[in-house]
């Protein structure tokens, strides 16, 4: 049944789009293949369980977006399917559908230069093969809005709700609870036409994680060695303290650039699973011919672990925002050639290492994917 199922779900967003006019909704369907050296994300070294897997992987997603006026205020909502086979018996669990969805509103209070308002998220991972699926979640959040600005220059948007997140593999990583945003844009410097900016964009975010499972206790001897064997379980419910701070410089030009860091630290009562973690991040996109583009992209990550031993890596490292990439360090070039106002083709490759693993472990992983893309 899940086989039909992303097919019915593009053919239908593509009934929505017909049957509402081109004005109010775009959309855009991607199909392609891949090849990736490292399917089931899996690391290797000294005490792996397994061994990557090299496999030929089929994508096709669609997602649509629609933006009007509605109450009084102004709306945007957006879906979108994405589904991924990996060609391999050995890796049916990377049969992945990812469907997300995401509404917002925004109401302008009289003249002033507020808005208020709320959003909606939603967002499900399920097998397409049978059993469980690899890294299947589900997320869940409501936020209420308001956001502050002062001219084109300046605008300020804060966000304050709840998430209900699950970890289909595991439900012992399940967790729900309060959390805030906030985002900071200035445009710092632009030229009279406005050909040429530097933007500055500032963001920080707080989730306060309650979970379904019991938090860790150290049990090795004071001064003892971080090992595997040190924690064991306890009557007290796991919580943690999720936070996140993020700057970014953007100059848009004759050629696009970024350069940002990110800091997230997670404050855990459970033995093992805090974290700190560093991000650089920059990224350049430029026209290399009539309609040709080119965008790289590097990402240095360096993980702290402040109990000194890391229990559950692959949970603790993923942020669950799409099916495709990794919370690593990693290079990666896109190249996208405009063939008309509705198709262009798409080529990317990716090169993921993570840096500094303790333990003796490693991981490694490239991706090479081409595939075409119909927008309206």
């Amino acid at each position: 049944m899940r086989r039909v199922a992303l097919p019915a779900v593009i053919a239908g967003l593509l009934g929505i789009v017909r049957m509402a006019g081109a004005e109010a909704w775009t959309m855009t369907v991607e199909t392609g293949a891949e090849a990736d050296t490292n399917v089931e994300r899996v690391e290797t070294g000294a005490g792996a369980t397994a061994d990557r897997i090299a496999a030929p992987v089929g994508l096709v997603g669609a997602q649509i977006e629609n933006k009007d006026r509605v109450l009084g205020g102004a709306y945007a909502i957006g879906g979108s399917a994405l589904a991924r086979l990996v060609a391999n018996a050995q890796a049916m669990p990377e049969n992945v559908m990812l469907f997300a969805g995401e509404a917002r509103w925004l109401h302008a209070i009289e003249s002033r230069p507020v808005a208020a308002g709320l959003s909606l998220i939603a967002a499900d991972a399920l097998p397409i093969t049978g059993g469980t699926g690899a890294r299947t979640f589900r997320n869940l959040g409501a936020d209420a809005l308001l956001t502050l600005w002062s001219g084109e220059d300046r605008r300020l948007l804060l966000a304050v709700g709840a998430r209900d997140f699950s970890y289909k593999p595991s439900h012992a990583f399940d967790w729900r609870g309060p959390v805030g945003n906030a985002r900071l844009d200035i445009v710092l410097w632009q030229t009279s036409d406005k050909t040429r900016t530097l933007e500055l964009a500032t963001k920080f975010g707080f989730e306060e994680r309650t979970y379904a499972s019991n938090a860790l206790t150290d049990t090795c001897p004071p001064g003892a060695a971080p090992s595997y064997q040190c924690p064991a379980g306890t009557s007290l419910g796991r919580r943690d303290h999720y936070q996140r701070a993020n700057v970014e410089l953007k100059w848009v030009g004759e050629v696009i650039t970024t350069a940002g860091y990110q800091l997230t630290v997670i404050d855990s009562n459970s033995y093992g699973q805090s974290l700190v973690r560093h991000r650089i991040m920059t990224s350049a996109t430029v026209e290399l011919a009539d309609k040709l583009y080119a965008t790289a992209t590097a990402t240095l990550q360096i993980d702290q672990y402040p109990d000194g031993v890391l229990v559950a890596k692959d949970l603790q490292n993923q942020e669950f925002t799409n099916l495709e990439d990794e919370n690593r360090s990693s290079l990666q070039v896109r190249i996208a050639r405009e063939l008309s106002a509705a198709w262009s083709l798409e080529a990317r490759g990716a090169v993921w290492r993570d840096l500094g693993s303790p333990g003796g472990m490693s991981f490694r992983r490239e991706l090479v994917y081409a595939g075409v893309i119909y927008s309206r």
